[in-house]
């Protein structure tokens, strides 16, 4: 036996079965009534049969053999309109839009009644962009069924699709009317509104249902947000206001006061709202810290208003239990406030994570670096980031200053030599590095090295003053190059005319150049320009007036001089007079 036949049977005996069922059921009850038994001829099952065995095949994989029973069935009963729609599916799965198109309209018009075929018949028109016929459609299967909200929906969706806003919101109006304002219309309504540009009646929406339900506190915040958005700020906050009598423990309640005070420029109480709403612990850690950075942009929060910033940064991780996550974070706002030492204890909290950044080592030295005192701590943590990262300048450079400022200076210039190995950004550090080791060096008496690195400094930097002073000094101590030097001190004093220490260079070179008497106007000059003249600038001048034949002058200055040496003497404790002694 076939299969065809096979399926037959399945169908001859179902409706036997449904048959028996309904007499019993009929016998049983007087109050129903006999009904007649409608045949189905031999032909029509043959036919449901074939359908079924279209739609198997189809499912299988079998697409061609499921086409060709298709169109065998169509042929045997052109008028078949289940047989047209399961066709218009195939070919809507196969991406055959325009045979998709057609067979459903077939079913549609032979059986307009049927959701199914209405909805693909509407969906098809609205693919090949026939709204108005779409439209059609779907009015025609909304009267037929006025109870499912899927179908008003559609409707609406293909209004909108059309440019016919009026309509759209016609659907829900009617819907509105039947069964009362509900939150899902109203808000759709709204949306139709705000898509037109028509905001005045798309508040309008959101305010019958804030009437409507006057103790929803979410429709006050719904409304609150619309007149902020239109800038309306007075409105808005009257929806606020609602919310906070209402709820004024809501979490967010208060964040949102805050941006509306943010926006008419009331910034000490944007914070004071932002304050108690991170106060509240129904908000996590990470939630604060989110509405804290997007707040404010971040020229604001370093900047304009990092006043509140960093103070509320401190609200939310003072008593956190899962600081640690943020640690890094926290560490950079302490660092911006000058809180160092509190801001080197977030920054090891992240390293003892993770110690994989050098970034955060690096931030975490500039921290140690600005701790007085610390020379000891920072030796070490130079060290261990040396380590750890050898390809970076900064440890390099602080490890060399310490051991200069200890007076260790060749084991300065050891670390400060491999640290301009990699020092390759003329405007970061590697100048520094360059006039280190130029002092370095002159303080071991290399004054070659010492002025090949000044020359490396001022190539980079020639306008410098203190380093051209200091190297002017330098080989004018040396008696190298007298007129280079005075060239450069000379551009230091026509930089900085008052100042005493580059007047003084400057006499200094004109004293070993001879040129006596323009010294002692400028060394004259230095010491009146200094409210506290140094031993040095008078012995100075001492040495300049003796070249000018004049002995009591120069034994005047002399004798402040020492006197000087003698008063900083006295002030030195008695410890260390035993070493300079």
């Amino acid at each position: 036996m076939n299969r065809i036949h096979t399926l037959v049977i399945l169908v001859i005996f179902l409706l036997v079965s449904g048959c028996k069922s309904a007499r019993k059921q009929a016998d049983e009850s007087s109050k129903y009534k006999r009904k007649a038994i409608v045949e189905v001829s031999q032909e029509r099952l043959n036919n449901d049969a074939m359908l079924i065995e279209a739609k198997m095949q189809y499912e299988l994989g079998n697409a061609q053999d499921a086409w060709k029973l298709y169109h065998q069935l169509l042929k045997n009963d052109s008028n078949y309109a289940a047989a047209h729609y399961e066709l218009a599916t195939m070919c809507f799965d196969l991406g055959m839009y325009d045979s998709t198109l057609y067979y459903v309209k077939k079913a549609y018009g032979l059986a307009p009644e049927n959701e199914w075929y209405a909805l693909l018949l509407a969906d098809m028109y609205k693919r090949m962009y026939q709204l108005p016929k779409a439209v059609k459609v779907m009015e025609t299967l909304v009267k037929q069924q006025t109870e499912v909200l899927e179908y008003h929906h559609e409707l609406a969706s293909i209004y909108m699709a059309n440019n016919e806003v009026e309509k759209a919101v016609g659907v829900y109006n009617k819907l509105e009317k039947r069964i009362g304002v509900s939150e899902e219309i109203s808000l759709r309504k709204q949306k139709i509104w705000e898509s037109a540009g028509k905001t005045d009646k798309a508040v309008a929406e959101i305010k019958k249902l804030a009437e409507a339900y006057p103790k929803e506190k979410k429709y006050n915040l719904i409304m609150a947000e619309l007149y902020m958005s239109k800038k309306d700020y007075d409105k808005a906050y009257a929806y606020y206001d609602r919310v906070l009598e209402a709820d004024p423990d809501d979490e967010y309640i208060h964040i949102s006061v805050a941006n509306y005070y943010k926006c008419v420029n009331k910034h000490d109480k944007a914070y004071d709202e932002l304050k108690k709403g991170f106060e509240n612990n129904k908000l996590s850690t990470k939630e604060k810290i989110q509405i804290l950075t997007t707040f404010y942009t971040s020229e604001e929060f370093y900047g304009k208003y990092s006043k509140y910033a960093y103070d509320l940064v401190d609200v939310v991780l003072h008593n956190a239990t899962d600081t640690m996550s943020y640690s890094l974070f926290y560490g950079d706002v302490l660092m911006r406030q000058g809180k160092y030492a509190e801001a080197a204890r977030q920054l090891n909290n992240y390293i003892s994570i993770d110690s994989s950044e050098y970034d955060i080592w690096e931030a975490l030295l500039i921290c140690e670096s600005e701790m007085p005192h610390n020379d000891k701590n920072l030796l070490k943590l130079c060290n261990r980031v040396l380590n750890l990262f050898p390809i970076y300048p900064l440890p390099y450079y602080m490890k060399g200053f310490i051991l200069y400022a200890d007076n260790k200076y060749n084991e300065a210039i050891e670390t400060l030599l491999e640290g301009e190995k990699w020092a390759t950004d003329t405007k970061y550090l590697k100048p520094d590095i360059l006039s280190l080791l130029a002092e370095c060096f002159y303080k071991v008496n290399d004054s070659e090295n010492s002025f090949k690195y000044f020359e490396k400094y001022i190539k980079i930097i020639p306008d410098d003053m203190g380093m051209l002073n200091n190297y002017a000094y330098y080989l004018s101590q040396n008696d190298r190059d007298l007129d280079k030097a005075e060239q450069m001190s000379r551009q230091t004093i026509d930089a900085q005319p008052d100042n005493s220490t580059f007047l003084d260079t400057y006499a200094w070179i004109l004293y070993k150049m001879e040129r006596y008497a323009e010294a002692e106007k400028y060394m004259k000059r230095a010491i009146e320009k200094d409210s506290t003249p140094s031993a040095t600038l008078y012995r100075h001048y001492a040495d300049i007036v003796d070249k000018l034949n004049m002995p009591d002058e120069a034994k005047k200055y002399r004798e402040k001089a020492k006197k000087l040496e003698m008063d900083s003497y006295q002030e030195i404790p008695d410890d260390m007079k035993v070493k300079i002694e």
